[in-house]
Formats: C-alpha cells, structure tokens, sequence
C-alpha cells in the first residue's frame, strides 16, 4: 500500500517527478508488474535511482493520469496541476497576483520546477496562458474557499462566546446564527442583553483577520444596518493570527469616522478598517 503522509515539499520536486517519469516507462515495458515491485526493480537496473525519490513518486503516480505523454514538457505541466490541486501548498493563492510576481515569490527549486514545464517562457503561447489562467482561476477558489471557512470559524467563536455570556448573566436564550442562514442580514449573530424593560436584542457582524497589521472589511449593507441599529449593533474582530484567537469588540460609533463618504457620481461599496 502506498502511503498518502508525504509532504508538499517532497511531492513537488525534481526528484519526486523525474522519479514518476522513470517509473512510468517502466510501467510501459512491464504493464502487469505491481508499482511497489517495480520500484525495486527500476532501484536495480537505472544508474541514477539512487538520486531520485522514488517512494513519493509512487504516491504522485497514484494522483497523475497514467495516459500522460511522459517525454515533452507537458509531463510537468501535469503533475504540478495534479500537485496543486490535490495538495494546495501556501504559495498556491499567490499565483493569482501574476506570473512574474508569483515567480519572483518562489524558492530556486521551485522555480526550476515551473521552468521545465516550459512555463516561464518570456513570450507565452495561447496554451500557456490558458494553463496559467485556469491554474490561477483554481488558486482564487482555494482563497476564496479558505477564507470562508476562517470566517465561519470566527462566527463560531463569536456563538460560543455569546452562549457562555448569557448563560453566566441567567439570560435563557439562545444565540442565533444568522450569518449561516441570511447572507443579506446585515448582521452575523442575534444576541441579547437585560434591559431595563426586560431583554433587548444584540446585533454582531463577525470578521476575521490574519493580516498584520489586523484589518477587517465592511460591506455598504452592512454599514447601513449598523447606522440603522445603533447601540444595538457592535463588530466582532478576530484576530486568527493569535492562538488563540484575539477578539476585538468596536461599537458603532467606533467604527463611524472610519467610513467613506459618496463624491459625485462615485458610490462606496466596501472599505478596510485597521485595528489598532
């Protein structure tokens, strides 16, 4: 059985690729001989085994269509594909920022990498855009994918937090998460406090920030139903960065000078916001 535990940094080398390539027009000569035995055999009978990694590129195999063309460039164009999107490394959502200035980002062994798939060329066919645009195009998904899921964490905390505040203050409700189920709300949990009349309710937008300095975003609508609801509204800012994570707490009226203004025919739709 081949194991799945490599890292990103070992899949995605040259040892790791040509080794896949080697094993590969093997597999061609010898179709029915198992993968594992193969790579004793091929430890054998090639000079220049020793120098490669094999075992991982037993595991890359697993991922990579085995009807790929393995004597041109597009045997790398192929397994980075393959490499990026089973094991999204980190630098992956920097490919979206432009080929140059993602290569400019990458160690030397990497860059050799995306140079011998025929990727770095200075004057691009029609077929290399195209692969850097969907490559790019699937980088902006993880993002974005991966910035859903730290703010729903975020909004995670933010429930738990309220939970435990009303049950200490003997306030028998339960938050409601808003944010999960109207994405037009305004607002990501409904909370409460005891008022003088009895209880009111809360409103919190919840953010998230790994950025430093810590800065967080803020849509029109959301704006808009801050301004509505006053004192009843507050931001929740987490700062995912810290473990665990730091929770800054902003009213309204905190918020306020920081807002942008409509000029002209110009109209604001979202801003940043720094913490200090």
């Amino acid at each position: 059985m081949i194991s799945n535990s490599f890292t990103t940094e070992r899949i995605f080398s040259l040892a790791c690729i040509e080794g896949l390539r080697l094993l590969r027009k093997h597999q061609i000569r010898h179709p029915d001989i198992p993968l594992t035995q193969l790579i004793s055999i091929v430890e054998k009978v090639e000079a220049d085994a020793e120098s490669l990694d094999l075992e991982a590129s037993a595991y890359l195999s697993s991922f990579v269509e085995y009807d790929t063309e393995i004597d041109d460039y597009m045997f790398y164009r192929t397994c980075i594909r393959a490499i990026l999107l089973r094991h999204r490394p980190a630098w992956i959502k920097s490919m979206k920022s432009g080929r140059k200035r993602f290569a400019a980002e990458l160690g030397s062994d990497d860059y050799v990498i995306f140079e011998a798939a025929g990727l770095m060329e200075d004057v691009p066919s029609k077929e290399l855009v195209e692969w850097w645009d969907d490559i790019s195009g699937r980088a902006h998904l993880a993002s974005g994918l991966e910035n859903m899921k730290q703010g729903r964490e975020a909004e995670r905390l933010s429930l738990e937090r309220e939970r435990k505040r009303l049950k200490e203050e003997g306030i028998n409700r339960e938050p409601e998460w808003l944010g999960l189920d109207d994405n037009y709300a305004g607002y990501d949990i409904l909370t409460y406090d005891q008022g003088e009349t009895g209880l009111v309710n809360r409103q919190i937008e919840v953010k998230s920030t790994i950025a430093s300095p810590p800065r967080f975003f803020i849509s029109r609508n959301e704006w808009q139903k801050a301004e509505k609801s006053g004192e009843a509204y507050c931001f929740h800012v987490w700062n995912m960065q810290r473990q665990p994570p730091n929770l800054h707490i902003f009213s309204v009226l905190d918020v306020a000078p920081h807002i942008p203004t409509d000029n002209g025919k110009g109209r604001w739709s979202n801003t940043e916001v720094r913490v200090k």
